[in-house]
């Protein structure tokens, strides 16, 4: 072999730091099919979860290496979380999201990721946006503020470490909507409180803050943030500094919505290839009807998958060259997001149809997963109705409505 040629056949140090991370997902993946079922009758991950992926660094991968994490874009989030994923669907979606949560939080102030990066404790972040907020009180004191309230959906607080809240802070008088971290043990939880069809071992349940001091550079304008702007004293991390929240955010949804797909796919072939057809006497995986479904299905999700990849690529090329997104390439993506969590879940959806009577029984993973996957689409960053129209508004050269949120 040319020297050249051993030059090319050898991995970066970054690639083999993926390949890594990805193998321990995978290990992870594997030991998590057997926690599955125990994790949503606990209705909340168990602290032994959240230690395996802390070990493995599942939590670490967009954390700045500058303080303690992996340094890693969002692809390589997504495909960890995708491989978890296939082992359990609420273990994926508190990973995804909170690795979205921090890179949001290497948009603060330098001494906010102090405090949250360096406490010595694993970050695991519930964030609660989206009109969750009730009964939210802000008393400016000096060096921040007093605030109580209450949230719904905290996903995985069980498990985290810290909260971000939405919360309406008076700017010349008029509310302006700020992201304010606060540390989980600061929460009264209501563990009765999350009792739902699908995803029940994310543990989203309701949290209650009693007054509380938070300090000045533990919150940052939400608007800012979504446009992917940083605070003034905030580190470069590269251009994931510089990369816009809300198609993060969304892809942290969908990472785990296509992973809980595959395994829809992953468990039909497994089922195809066990069952005998009842009509025709003959082993199912004859069927050429089940075969096409089995081909159709995995070539489907494979390309929603590579262009989930190819999103998270371009969020960071086109912030590493002009330092942002532009709007249209931001409601694309977002777009293009929401189109393709409708296609897992119609490809799902066929699988479920022609797998018949198999999906009934209650306790398997098949009927877990059928739950799981309509649960998880239904998220509103998954509604392709309200991006939609944004995108299309673009398009048409029209004006973007004044509460689209791209």
């Amino acid at each position: 072999m040319s020297s050249m040629a051993a030059v090319q056949s050898c991995p970066a140090p970054a690639d083999r730091d993926l390949a890594a991370l990805l193998a321990r997902a995978e290990e992870v993946q594997a030991w998590l099919r057997g926690r599955a079922s125990e994790i949503e009758q606990r209705r909340s991950l168990p602290p032994e979860v959240a230690e395996r992926l802390v070990d493995a660094g599942l939590f670490r991968i967009t954390q700045p290496s500058l303080y303690g994490g992996l340094g890693m874009d969002t692809r390589a989030a997504w495909q960890a979380v995708y491989q978890i994923a296939r082992g359990c669907s609420s273990t994926a979606w508190v990973l995804g999201l909170s690795s979205a949560n921090v890179v949001m939080i290497g948009k603060f102030p330098d001494q906010a990721q102090r405090e949250v990066f360096l406490s010595g404790r694993p970050t695991i972040v519930s964030l609660l946006t989206g009109g969750v907020g009730h009964d939210i009180e802000v008393e400016p004191v000096a060096g921040g503020m007093l605030l109580s309230g209450r949230w719904r959906y905290a996903s995985g607080i069980d498990v985290a470490t810290w909260a971000g809240l939405l919360v309406p802070i008076p700017v010349d008088g008029k509310p302006v909507m700020h992201v304010v971290l606060v540390p989980a043990d600061a929460f009264a939880i209501d563990h009765q409180s999350w009792n739902v069809l699908g995803m029940r071992g994310t543990g989203s349940k309701d949290i209650a803050l009693s007054k509380t001091f938070v300090p000045d550079h533990r919150w940052m304008n939400w608007q800012v943030l979504q446009e992917g702007g940083r605070h003034a004293t905030c580190p470069h991390h590269g251009p994931i500094s510089d990369a816009p929240l809300n198609a993060i955010n969304a892809m942290s949804t969908l990472a785990p919505t296509l992973g809980v797909a595959s395994a829809v796919a992953e468990e039909f072939r497994a089922i195809v290839r066990a069952k005998v057809s009842p009509a025709a006497q003959k082993a199912l995986v004859e069927d050429r009807v089940a075969q096409i479904e089995v081909a159709t299905s995995e070539a489907t999700l494979a390309m929603l998958r590579r262009a989930l990849l190819d999103d998270a690529d371009e969020i960071v090329l086109q912030a590493e060259r002009t330092g942002g997104v532009s709007l249209i390439d931001r409601a694309a993506i977002r777009t293009r997001i929401a189109v393709a969590s409708r296609l897992a879940l119609r490809t799902a959806q066929a699988i479920f149809a022609a797998l018949g009577g198999s999906v009934l029984p209650q306790g398997t993973r098949i009927e877990r997963l059928f739950r799981d996957v309509h649960a998880m689409s239904s998220h509103l960053l998954l509604q392709p109705d309200m991006i939609g129209e944004a995108y299309g508004r673009l398009l048409l050269d029209l004006p973007l409505p004044p509460t689209a949120r791209i």
